[in-house]
Formats: structure tokens, sequence, C-alpha cells
């Protein structure tokens, strides 16, 4: 299918509010904390890269979404995942009742069993080749886009400026509870010169902190290779999601070049647990790694989960209270969630069953199955018992004394009063010089 001068707009689903959603509040309960609000849709600042033709709206208000309907596009793609389905069907009813000829679908919202026929095209795995082709185009090589994110405290105050970085995207790894096998069950690496355009275009607005969220940042090991040391040359510090097995090999070296933070997927702290889905990690090589990344000052967010077939109230509180030990920063506690086209969606639905018929409640922080030991009435108790415990109101001063000793480490700073003043002077300065340019959301697409 050709499609030639159509006006076409992709678009995420909808705000309640003009407020950011913010990726680290679900995560943390309490008011002090920091903030990660999301103010650009990745995926979507891919698209645009590559084929500018067409418009993109991220994060709009409802009121937004209508006003732009009144614009007359011919295609309208929704990028979305399973929890924003009802959000999503509203926004479709819209434009289908406005007049678009055509409604595409695409992220891993286009996974949920029976979303199909909603659209009238869909898109599975990251797609700017394949809509590409389906507007008669053909792209050289996969451009990557300017993805600045505000990293601080809740409302108008930022810490500093972060850049994303995605190097490869994909991944051939099996756990059981991962769509991305199902979405994209290969890692593919952005080519090199579009991530050396990436950093040249970060450092020249003064951005030093370097954010790669991608599946598992080292499963391309040259490739990663060459990432490191761009990143080095250019005097940045980076913070990679990883796996622990990758982590606990490289971390020394990784270290000595930049590496300033980790995101891993813990999962969990007993061994039948993290078996139990396929997680090929040993738990004492988790505890091992997290004590040493704790000597090192790095910043680490862990991905958690509870719900697990043979859990109890009792052993979810027993874990939980351990990680507390590790100075981990922020722990992001999720509740096993069977999502669609997962081995894990197989097994619970044949062997336990499926209980909650609103997809909005598929969003990890609700429990969608029917748990041997535990309700759903009890499950909401103990995620909540969970964020007070694993966040607990001094974890506010951890995070930016960790900061200040890496810092302080990588300036060459001594124990004197007076380097610890300039090396200070240095952090602050490197970081106001950057946020000055940012003072609302970047917007260069």
């Amino acid at each position: 299918m050709v499609v030639e001068g159509k006006k076409i707009l992709f678009v995420t689903t909808y705000l309640e509010s003009a407020d950011q959603y913010d990726y680290w509040g679900t995560n943390i309960s309490g008011k002090v904390r920091f903030s990660y609000p999301r103010f650009s849709s990745y995926g979507l600042r891919f698209i645009k890269k590559n084929i500018p033709q067409i418009e993109i709206l991220e994060y709009p208000t409802i009121e937004e979404y209508m006003d732009k309907l009144r614009e007359d596009y011919d295609i309208i793609g929704f990028s979305f995942f399973t929890h924003e389905y009802p959000k999503i069907k509203r926004m479709i009813e819209l434009a289908r009742r406005s007049g678009v000829e055509e409604i595409w679908g695409g992220h891993y919202g286009v996974l949920t069993d029976g979303i199909e026929k909603m659209f009238d095209k869909t898109f599975v795995g990251y797609a700017e080749d394949e809509v590409a082709d389906t507007l008669g185009m053909e792209l050289e090589r996969v451009k990557h886009p300017y993805l600045v994110d505000l990293v601080g405290l809740p409302g108008k105050l930022r810490a500093f400026p972060i850049g994303v970085l995605f190097t490869s995207r994909g991944c051939s790894l099996k756990c059981e509870f991962c769509q991305t096998p199902a979405f994209c069950p290969e890692s593919i690496p952005v080519p090199i010169e579009s991530i050396r355009e990436a950093i040249a275009e970060y450092k020249k607005d003064g951005i030093v902190e370097i954010l790669i969220p991608e599946e598992h940042f080292g499963l391309q090991k040259k490739h990663s290779e060459k990432v490191i040391d761009m990143l080095d040359e250019n005097g940045m510090n980076w913070y990679a999601q990883t796996s622990i097995n990758i982590l606990d090999k490289k971390l020394d070296d990784w270290y000595d070049r930049g590496l300033s933070g980790a995101m891993l997927g813990i999962e969990g702290l007993r061994q039948e647990q993290v078996d139990s889905v396929s997680k090929n990690i040993n738990v004492d090589k988790t505890v091992n790694l997290l004590n040493r990344l704790k000597d090192k000052n790095t910043f680490v967010i862990g991905n958690y989960m509870i719900g697990f077939v043979d859990d109890t109230e009792e052993n979810i509180k027993e874990c939980v209270l351990r990680l507390t030990d590790f100075s981990i920063d922020i722990i992001q506690i999720c509740i096993l969630t069977p999502f669609p086209k997962t081995p894990l969606w197989h097994e619970i639905k044949e062997n336990y069953g499926i209980i909650e018929n609103d997809w909005s409640k598929w969003d990890t922080k609700h429990l969608v199955w029917n748990h041997p030991n535990i309700s759903q009435e009890k499950m909401d108790e103990l995620l909540k018992w969970c964020f007070n415990k694993a966040y607990p109101r001094y974890r506010i001063f951890q995070t930016p004394i960790k900061f200040y000793r890496l810092h302080a480490h990588r300036y060459k700073a001594v124990g004197t009063r007076v380097s610890r003043l300039r090396t200070i002077n240095k952090i602050v300065g490197d970081f106001w010089k950057a946020n000055v340019r940012f003072e609302e959301p970047p917007s260069k697409i």
C-alpha cells in the first residue's frame, strides 16, 4: 500500500490534565522524592526524525487532541501500551466520528488480545522502515532523534537535563513475563553514525549526563564498546539499563569509563522466584553486584516483582525489607502481570485464570489473575506497604550524597575543604549551564 499526499498524525494516549506523566512517581509513595516526567514519546520521536512528513502529538490533553482532529487528517496512528487501551479506544472513536479515513496502531499495545479489529493497519516492532515502506519511501539508515528529559523534584524544580540514547532496540532473551520477544525478538543496533550524531548534539547543548534505557545494554558487545568509547571521549557520565549478568562482568571497566548508574531487573530475591519466569540470574550474584554498586556510589534503579505463584504476604514483606539494605535509589515494584503474547500469559490463563477484564488495570500495579495465596484487595495493600518501605523519607538524601561522591571522584577531588567546595562549584556549574537552556520541555524534533 502506497500512501501519497496524505495528511498523517501519530499520537500517544492523552493525559487527564496538563501535568506530565511522572514515570518514577508511579513507583514511589510520598511527595518528597525525585521526579522523572516524560515530555516526549521515544518511539514517535524516532519516527518523526526518520519520516519528517508525519506529524506527532505527545501526551496531549483530550482537549488538545480534539483540537487536532479539526485539522482533517487522513490517517491517525496511535502509539500505546496495554493499560492505555480504554483511552485509545475513546480516541479512535473520536477520530472515526471526525471522518479520519484510516486508523493505524503501534507499540506494545497492539499485542493486546483481540485489539487488531480496532485498526486498519498495525505495526509490531520498531517500525520506521515499515512505515516508510508503507508511504513509498526507503530509509538509508535509522537516525537517532534528539531526546532530552528533565530530572528533578516534583513541580517546576528540575535538577538537570539528561540526554536519552538508544544504542540498540529489541531483545533476544526469553524472560517469560516480558513482551519484548513478541514485539522485537532481536537486539537491533542503532547505526554508530546515528549515535555519534546524537552524542555531538547533546554535547553541543552542554548535556553531560546520558541515559541508555534500552532492554539490555551490552548485548551487542563490540557495538556497545564503540558507544562507551565515544561517551568517554566526550567526558560524559552515563546510566545504562542492562542485565545483572552483563554488569557483573563489566562493572569495573565501565565504571572507569564513565558509568554512573544502572537500571537492573532484580525481579526477585528468592532463587525459585526468578527461575519460575526463566530469568537467567543467580540471586547471590545479584546481591554481590548490588553491594559492589553501593561501594562505587553508583545510582541504581531496581525493577522488582511481587506476586509470583508461590508468593505469600510474609515472604513478600521479608524480601522487600531485605531490598532496603542495598542502597537502591529507586525500587520500581511491580505486580507480576501475564501480558498477552508472553509465555506467562498462556501459563497463568490455563492454570489459574485471568480475573481482570479492564485493560486499564494491566499496568503492573494491579493483580489481574487468580493468585492462589493473595486476593486482589490484599495485593493492593501489599503494594502500598512495599512502596512505603522501599522508599523511606531519608532516601531523598542518599541519592545526592552518592551523586556528589561519584562526581567528586570523577573530578579527581581530594579530601580538603577547599577542594570539596571547588568540586561542588564544578558540578553545580556544569548542570546550571545545561539547565538554563531547558526551563521548558525540550522540543527539538
